[in-house]
């Protein structure tokens, strides 16, 4: 699938620079716990080796937990494109961002990332959970797509759920006795297949919790 055109974005350009800070999207942590702080610490600790005057960050599912510290940190220096799956969650966002997006430093919109990807290039882009939901061939799809508008010496981290156990699951209707399988979550192995096999040179496993990993990619 092709990438989404930017202009097919929801907001209006004046609605696209805020101040808005949306909740956690829950992808991959509970806010307050161990593991939320040190995958935020993670998170910025990459954004402190990419992020540089007039470079762009792009949160494919906005979680305003793991992007506020770097938009703080760099907010009169950088752009920040919070993206968000459904209007609600992208009207959540650009309320909780209005006076940034105001200020013309941050974007909020709707996209999912199954009907397209943004045309944007961008120093660093951010994933928490943004591909669980979609199918193998689009997993491949956005992973390609995010190799392409990765800027060369940039980087992309990559949480993902996982499981350890590769095999499928079935379970049974209680309507009529079928049996029916239940998709698995993919391995931490068959998702670094993945960002291999789009191109990326480098995918490390930057953080981890058991049940959820994050990737540090880079062109």
């Amino acid at each position: 699938m092709a990438d989404a055109k930017s202009e097919t974005l929801p907001f209006a350009a004046d609605a696209l620079h805020t101040n808005a800070l949306a909740a956690s999207n829950d992808a991959a942590w509970k806010v307050g716990g161990a593991e939320y702080y040190g995958l935020r610490q993670a998170i910025m600790e990459v954004g402190r080796s990419v992020l540089t005057p007039g470079s762009r960050l792009v949160d494919l599912h906005c979680d305003l937990s793991a992007v506020m510290p770097l938009v703080e940190e760099n907010e009169d220096l950088c752009r920040f494109t919070l993206l968000s799956p459904n209007e609600k969650e992208a009207w959540e966002c650009f309320d909780r961002m209005r006076t940034r997006v105001n200020l013309g430093f941050v974007d909020a919109a709707h996209l999912d990332l199954k009907d397209g990807f943004p045309e944007l290039s961008a120093r660093m882009i951010l994933a928490i959970g943004g591909m669980e939901d979609l199918s193998t061939a689009r997993r491949t799809e956005v992973a390609e797509s995010m190799r392409r508008r990765l800027e060369r010496s940039g980087a992309a981290v990559i949480v993902e759920k996982v499981e350890a156990d590769g095999d499928d699951v079935s379970v049974h209707s209680e309507a009529g006795g079928m049996v029916r399988p239940k998709r698995r979550r993919w391995s931490p192995f068959e998702w670094e297949s993945l960002l291999m096999n789009a191109g990326f040179r480098t995918v490390q496993r930057i953080w981890s919790d058991g049940g959820k990993v994050a990737w540090l990619v880079r062109k």
